[in-house]
């Protein structure tokens, strides 16, 4: 294939839309050199982190998001649930929309079946989101034969790996560049994207959640003294001699997102979840191998805050919508485990996100169809209230001391009954959740990322070309796509 260069530059670009000269100097004085766009949009090769140079790398745990080090704590997600720990029976039945706790299987037929026929909600989308659950980390049984115990591994699976010592050998050695290097290629072949590193510290501990509602007597605790991961029925403990973060990416499917809120889009969620849980299943069984220990949870709610650890580690920053928004591709899932195994430390990054949502967008709460999303320009330290449900419990699903555009969870939860799907439409909606088919978004991202000058102009623009969610007549068009379709969606 020719290997095609564009021949519209950078300054031709700029003059194209009036701004060449004083109006972006200061921005364009901070950029290398490069002959054209397709040079520019080049990022370093044979390295685990490889960010353009539009992509500023900021100090260590100095997030676009601010953090009140005296505040933001590790989070008790023992009791984060989905409708049931935030409204009161006598609410959910004020507003219509049933306990997902308490409602009768009939009950449920009667909602499912009264969708059939409407866009996103045929047989087959219906066969397909039922057919696409994780069934991943609920065939994970540990040792006292707990389901959806994925903190050590599958206790069979984990047993049919040997570990170096119990072959006569010694356990693998590298340095910590090379290991990433190594888990990245990995991680790649096993279905996931990229991964990025953080050490265990005291502000990094606080990623990882306090326990989760699967087994909520069980917390995970940080111990000295011990050399290998353990779990009790009571608890769940963690070295802390040797420790390390992994944050690892993996993709969900486009295609699948902008067909929001259907089941469609919640098969895709469904699969997405799986994809995460598998790979880190993988993992846990490679670095046994190598006589390393590695430790994580599953993907709801997990052993951390997921986009916490992705805006902290770098992959990306936490807009409005509160997801860790990448720069290279459409919305990732990033996933944290902690090992032995010796790995560098990233460093957060700015790319212009916060700044786009905070100068120009709000376009994911504007669609949002129970305003879970705060219409707010600024971010703010306040945590989500809502003064139309004297039933609402932020606590329960905010954790306080960041700066940021905090999610009425529970809205949002509400939405989710109301629709039989995990409904997405922030998401699909997100200017920066786009596919990279035109080099146009190859030279829109870093003008971004150096100026907010253009931010209205770009959000504007987004909205012209019709980008976002796809119209519901367009939605049954997924089971004609065929050779269309990317493998596994992605």
């Amino acid at each position: 294939m020719q290997n095609f260069h564009s021949t519209l530059s950078r300054r031709d670009f700029m003059k194209g839309i009036g701004l060449a000269g004083a109006g972006f100097g200061a921005a364009a004085a901070t950029a290398p050199v490069f002959r054209d766009l397709d040079e520019g949009a080049s990022i370093a090769a044979n390295t685990y982190k490889k960010n353009p140079w539009w992509v500023k790398e900021r100090n260590y745990c100095d997030p676009t998001t601010p953090i009140d080090w005296d505040v933001w704590k590790a989070f008790d997600a023992t009791h984060y649930d989905y409708i049931g720990g935030q409204y009161s029976e006598e609410y959910l039945a004020q507003i219509g929309v049933p306990s997902v706790l308490n409602e009768s299987v009939a009950k449920r037929h009667e909602r499912i079946t009264s969708r059939l026929g409407k866009p996103g909600f045929s047989m087959q989308d219906w066969a397909f989101c039922q057919g696409a659950k994780n069934v991943t980390s609920s065939m994970c049984y540990n040792e006292f034969g707990q389901s959806r115990s994925m903190f050590l591994g599958d206790k069979k699976m984990m047993d049919e790996v040997m570990t170096p010592e119990q072959i006569g050998l010694s356990k693998y050695e590298g340095t910590p560049e090379y290991n990433a290097l190594m888990l990245k290629s990995a991680i790649r072949f096993l279905g996931g994207t990229d991964i990025r590193c953080l050490p265990v510290d005291d502000k990094t501990k606080r990623v990882l959640n306090v326990g989760e509602n699967q087994h909520p007597d069980q917390p995970y605790v940080w111990e000295d003294g011990i050399s290998w991961p353990y779990e009790t029925m009571t608890k769940r403990a963690i070295p802390t001699k040797d420790a390390h973060i992994l944050v690892f990416s993996y993709n969900g499917s486009f295609d699948g997102t902008v067909r929001s809120p259907s089941w469609i889009s919640n098969g895709v969620a469904f699969n997405q979840c799986l994809s995460g849980d598998s790979i880190q299943l993988y993992l846990q069984r490679f670095l046994k191998g190598l006589g390393y220990w590695l430790v994580g949870g599953d993907d709801f709610p997990g052993i951390a805050s997921y986009p916490g650890a992705g805006a902290l580690s770098g992959f990306g920053e936490i807009g409005r919508i509160g997801h860790a928004v990448g720069w290279d591709k459409w919305m990732r899932c990033t996933r944290l485990m902690v090992t032995n195994l010796p790995l560098p430390a990233d460093n957060p990054i700015d790319f212009g996100v916060v700044s786009f949502c905070t100068t120009a967008c709000k376009k994911c709460a504007e669609f949002c169809p129970v305003s879970a999303i705060k219409m707010d320009s600024e971010p703010s330290w306040e945590l989500a209230t809502d003064p139309s449900n004297p039933y609402l419990k932020p606590q329960n699903f905010n954790n306080p001391g960041r700066k940021t555009w905090y999610l009425n969870q529970a809205g949002c939860f509400s939405n989710w009954c109301l629709t039989d799907t995990f409904c997405g439409i922030c998401m699909g909606e997100c200017v920066f959740n786009k596919l990279a088919d035109s080099s146009i978004h190859e030279v829109v991202k870093p003008v971004i990322a150096n100026t907010t000058l253009l931010d209205g102009f770009f959000f504007n623009m987004d909205k012209a070309f019709g980008y976002g969610c796809l119209p519901e007549d367009q939605w049954e068009d997924w089971w004609t796509l065929g050779e269309k379709m990317p493998i596994h969606g992605i």
